[in-house]
């Protein structure tokens, strides 16, 4: 779900938010524009710079994900606060965590099957670029990199929590998504992409997967403008 600022309120946001992270927008750019040729490369670039230049506006929404951990079917839960556009490139910072019990009997201190759960937490700087425009139907493409922990817990005998072990997370997430917009303030949206795991972990898990993106979106911006008229 998307969340609209003001025109005023974006541009306060925007001096906040480049003076917080002055080489964010440049970094993510250059991961969307990673990949193809050196003329679809300059004809992106270009294209980003142009709406780069339009006023931003404040937009923050709920990021839900479907994947696969060691031929598991997981949900990836998480938030998103950044600027938009001209409604074509949005970028911004969002945190992720696993939201789906992944959980298998492993030995511990000497003891087998003792049951031992995954956990999943990442800080990821996002980018978002609507390429393709006509009618309701809308093409984006959100590239994110995130930053974190996983870690294997499990419940020790004195009834608390203990982390068997921790690794540290780097993972690049590409996806395509598809959006049909109805009823002005309404959108349905499907997708797909990859979960690529850049480092080597210690959790024992495959976490290198497909993703899958399906959701309804309200346009709140739109809503709020016309309930203010």
């Amino acid at each position: 779900m998307g969340l609209g600022a003001s025109r005023s309120a974006g541009k306060s946001a925007h001096h906040v938010w480049t003076s917080l992270f002055p080489d964010l927008r440049a970094t993510l750019l250059l991961l969307l524009a990673a990949g193809g040729s050196t003329a679809m490369h300059a004809q992106l670039l270009d294209s980003l710079a142009l709406f780069s230049k339009e006023p931003p506006r404040v937009v923050a929404k709920l990021d839900t994900r479907g994947s696969f951990i060691s031929n598991s079917n997981v949900r990836m839960l998480g938030v998103k606060l950044g600027l938009e556009h001209a409604g074509r490139l949005q970028y911004g910072l969002g945190y992720s965590l696993l939201a789906s019990a992944v959980e298998h009997p492993r030995t511990v201190d000497g003891q087998a099957g003792v049951p031992v759960r995954l956990r999943m937490g990442y800080l990821a700087p996002y980018v978002e670029y609507a390429f393709f425009e006509r009618g309701p139907w809308e093409a984006r493409i959100p590239v994110q990199l995130g930053f974190g922990q996983g870690s294997l817990v499990y419940t020790g005998t004195d009834g608390r929590q203990h982390a068997l072990v921790r690794s540290f997370l780097l993972i690049y997430e590409p996806a395509m998504t598809i959006q049909y917009r109805f009823l002005r303030y309404f959108g349905a949206h499907a997708g797909w992409g990859f979960r690529l795991m850049l480092v080597r972990t210690e959790l024992d898990e495959a976490l290198t997967a497909p993703i899958y993106l399906l959701g309804v979106k309200v346009f709140m911006g739109d809503l709020w403008r016309d309930l203010k008229r």
